[in-house]
């Protein structure tokens, strides 16, 4: 009686949040707002349109997009940056992600594995939370700092796994908005034009960054030995003298 409850409830909760997402989803297309917000111009021009609530719009659509909307992130903060600029816009648009992101978050906590394979995948959700168990904070930090992995995703399965929601936070606070931030002056065209000789030499520094990443992340434990060891080897130096 036990488990047919807990499948019933289960069955209830995954109902419950689908027909939200599909509602949410028809309204969204009905009215063409889906459609309209997917470019850069047509979300440019309805967020103006909304006048005085504009900022609060934006901050819900970015917010949306982190846990339903099928936006890309990039188009939403290229937006905030040419119509607030791009230090307001990118504040804007972090503080959208992050809500967003904490939402996922306890929508992870609280409905557990079962929702979030059913948003996530299987796949991904059985090999992301191994990582996250495994790895933590660094690897979500990792995560969020570099393009290629699935941001969004990964805050729905952080919530299924052991890290508390005060470490998640701490790490996306300090995380996201990096990306959000670059973003909104690179993306918008700010301080560096994207013509010309420009493009190369972004193109090299990119490759360059994520290989220093990617090297940091493989040999992590054998660098935290290391560093550990050498603390440990001055410490003992010190009592000797």
């Amino acid at each position: 009686w036990c488990k047919m409850h807990k499948t019933s409830k289960a069955l209830f909760v995954v109902y419950l949040l689908s027909s939200i997402l599909v509602m949410g989803y028809c309204v969204l297309s009905k009215y063409g707002i889906l459609t309209t917000i997917s470019t850069v111009e047509g979300l440019k021009n309805y967020i103006l349109s909304t006048k005085d609530k504009g900022i609060y719009i934006y901050m819900l659509i970015q917010a949306l997009q982190v846990i339903i909307l099928p936006v890309p992130a990039a188009i939403i903060c290229i937006v905030g940056s040419l119509i607030y600029g791009p230090f307001l816009g990118g504040l804007y648009c972090s503080i959208g992600i992050l809500i967003g992101s904490f939402i996922s978050f306890f929508i992870g906590k609280t409905f557990g594995y079962k929702i979030v394979a059913w948003i996530a995948g299987k796949e991904n959700t059985d090999k992301y939370s191994v990582i996250i168990r495994k790895r933590g904070g660094f690897f979500l930090a990792l995560a969020f700092l570099l393009p290629m992995f699935p941001d969004d995703i990964l805050c729905l399965i952080a919530g299924i796994t052991n890290m508390k929601f005060r470490t998640f936070a701490w790490v996306t606070v300090i995380t996201r908005p990096i990306g959000v931030i670059c973003m909104s002056y690179f993306g918008g065209g700010h301080i560096i034009p994207f013509s010309g000789w420009v493009l190369y030499v972004l193109s090299f520094l990119l490759v360059f960054i994520v290989a220093i990443v990617i090297l940091i992340y493989k040999y992590q434990d054998k660098m935290q030995e290391y560093i550990l060891s050498r603390i440990l080897y001055k410490r003992k130096s010190s009592k000797k003298n």
